[in-house]
């Protein structure tokens, strides 16, 4: 799916807001609750139309990424629960309902923010943790934004339904494919390093549907991916086509920033995409696939052996 972006507000809400310190979880889904009854008599056009738990792993590294932002997940209106790590030996908590509108249209919807601070101990918990605060009936992600994943993370991915990873965060890249497939093995996944290829794969499937391009392939049974070699987005590309084409690959260094910079296969050289060729974010991709099995993944992530990598 190509993302049209669309412009988000957040609209003047008074009063639903609350804040606690040293409290616990069955207080604050009271506290929710309230204010969702209050959030009813706004007045005006509003609904409340929540599509799935969003859950969002601490980020001891801080990336931008840890606070999911209101143009990813506005077109997926969510109970979004934000974990954070602190030191003192209490759980703190601060649940706001957010009124934002959509698009042209002016679409009001009701979003819901909970943020959960808490000591290592109480989130190595997160399943009894985030229990009471789910929306029954709705499927559950886990937004996993750091890289060294840890007990709060397999948490998580228990209780989720999918889990949503970014390997390419990851500064150590066997790590990532590591977890990576550790992940794809026990529960769904999606990796928005895999989701950043979506376009270079479109294109070389349009042009080997073509069947003198198909020929080619007997003949010179190799491709080229040129990019970032230290990028699991690059590596999984050139599995996916080794195992797709059934041809060698070789990942070689390219020059600029992006993972995947230029592809060949069977000498036939994929034209490039407009724009970024990978784009940055992908967050709210991942979150339209939460439906529907990410195909050709997994085969990917089996046959990264029949990469060359050299650089």
């Amino acid at each position: 799916m190509t993302r049209v972006a669309t412009e988000v507000k957040e609209l003047a809400t008074k009063g639903l807001h609350w804040h606690a310190e040293g409290t616990s979880t069955d207080v604050v889904a009271d506290a929710l609750a309230k204010l969702l009854r209050q959030a009813d008599h706004l007045g005006g056009d509003h609904v409340s139309l929540r599509t799935m738990n969003l859950i969002v792993a601490p980020d001891p590294h801080k990336a931008n990424a840890h606070k999911a932002s209101m143009q990813e997940t506005a077109l997926h209106p969510a109970r979004m629960i934000r974990l954070v790590e602190h030191k003192p030996d209490r759980l703190d908590a601060d649940v706001r309902v957010r009124l934002i509108e959509i698009g042209d249209a002016g679409m009001q919807v009701l979003v819901e923010d909970i943020v959960i601070t808490a000591n290592l101990s109480r989130l190595q918990h997160a399943t009894s943790l985030v229990a009471p605060l789910l929306a029954r009936g709705l499927p559950t992600v886990a937004w996993l934004p750091g890289y060294d994943h840890g007990q709060i993370e397999a948490a998580l991915a228990v209780t989720a339904h999918v889990t949503v990873f970014d390997s390419d965060r990851d500064p150590d890249p066997a790590r990532a494919i590591g977890f990576a497939h550790a992940t794809a093995l026990e529960h769904p996944s999606r990796d928005l390093a895999w989701l950043r290829t979506q376009d270079w794969r479109r294109r070389i499937s349009a042009v080997f549907s073509a069947e003198h391009a198909q020929g080619t392939l007997a003949f010179a049974p190799s491709g080229d991916v040129i990019g970032n070699v230290q990028s699991p987005a690059a590596m999984l590309l050139a599995a996916w086509i080794a195992v797709r084409a059934n041809v060698n690959v070789t990942l070689r260094p390219g020059a600029g920033t992006e993972p995947v910079e230029a592809v060949t296969i069977a000498g036939i050289a994929i034209p490039p995409g407009s724009g970024s060729a990978c784009s940055a974010g992908m967050l709210g991709e991942a979150l339209d696939t939460v439906y529907s099995a990410p195909l050709g993944y997994e085969d990917a992530l089996k046959s990264l052996d029949r990469v060359a990598i050299i650089g």
